[in-house]
């Protein structure tokens, strides 16, 4: 029986591939430097880092929603969030400023990500129906 031949090292200035957007990373880091995404088994175990972990899907789905029923989960997501803004700030109205100015930061925090998930799909939806004619 032979000895099976030694695996070669990696070399010094060996670039890590992110899995999501293709972008060249260092080596130790645990999230890609462009997308956020994470690169090792330790991003998405600690307690922290699994935060960053949730936190790419969520760039992930606002700036490049592939499908519609993504557009759609944005919206319910995010749809309940900006409702519940609205309640807020309406008792805020009654009991305090407090609930009026978390009532008020959740809806402009959920509306931006409904803007900008539906815009960015509508783009994607163009530029591949302008594909697809061109293809034709």
């Amino acid at each position: 029986m032979t000895p099976a031949p030694p695996q070669e090292l990696p070399a010094a200035n060996a670039q890590q591939l992110c899995v999501s957007c293709l972008a060249l990373n260092d080596p130790a880091t645990h999230f890609c430097r462009k997308c956020g995404a994470p690169l090792s088994s330790y991003a998405s175990t600690g307690p922290f880092e699994s935060l960053f972990a949730e936190g790419s899907v969520y760039r992930a789905a606002a700036e490049r929603p592939q499908k519609l029923v993504v557009v759609m989960g944005v919206w319910m997501l995010f749809g309940m969030m900006s409702l519940a803004g609205v309640l807020l700030i309406l008792i805020g109205r009654d009991t305090g400023f407090g609930y009026a100015l978390g009532g008020a930061f959740m809806l402009a925090i959920s509306l931006a990500m409904i803007w900008k998930t539906t815009r960015n799909y509508r783009a994607r939806k163009q530029t591949d129906e302008r594909h697809d004619a061109h293809v034709d």
